[in-house]
């Protein structure tokens, strides 16, 4: 019997020392998450512009002057389907400061074109919204006021 009683603690031993190492490895991976940096200590690129980054000279919109929202999405991404149609359903909370651009080519966003009657829209490419937005990931929605972004995220505000 004594020899079992010995097993048993051995396993035990076993599984606890399994288990902290697990923790560790979790708290770890938390820890690069929360810092932004990938497993291979790269830093993860940001998607979203910083605050501060000033947008001028759009030939689609003059955002220098007053207080807009600007929704950039793509007709391929689940989120930016459930984003449109956050939009659409709260049109007129929405539909006064928004622009929204539609990212692709005038034929890959002829499907979400309609239901965005009201709002004003422009179709630009990805590489623009990349070059003047900084934006690298969508849905993006930005504030810009001024000309000048203030804020950004994959949400749309909550009205105050």
């Amino acid at each position: 019997m004594p020899g079992f009683a010995y097993a048993a603690i051995a396993l035990v031993g076993a599984v606890a020392a399994l288990n902290l190492v697990l923790t560790l490895a979790l708290a770890r991976r938390l820890r690069e998450v929360g810092t932004g940096h990938a497993h291979d200590g790269e830093a993860v690129p940001e998607v979203l512009p910083d605050p501060g980054l000033e947008v001028t000279g759009l030939p689609h919109a003059d955002l220098s002057t007053g207080r807009r929202t600007v929704v950039m999405l793509t007709p391929t991404c689940p989120p930016c389907r459930d984003l449109l149609d956050a939009l659409t359903a709260d049109a007129e909370r929405y539909r006064h400061d928004t622009l929204v651009f539609m990212i692709g080519t005038p034929a890959e966003t002829a499907a979400m074109a309609p239901r965005l009657t009201g709002f004003d829209t422009a179709t630009i490419s990805e590489q623009l919204a990349e070059k003047k937005f900084h934006v690298k990931g969508f849905p993006a929605v930005l504030s810009v006021v001024d000309g000048v972004i203030v804020g950004s995220s994959h949400q749309l505000p909550v009205p105050a």
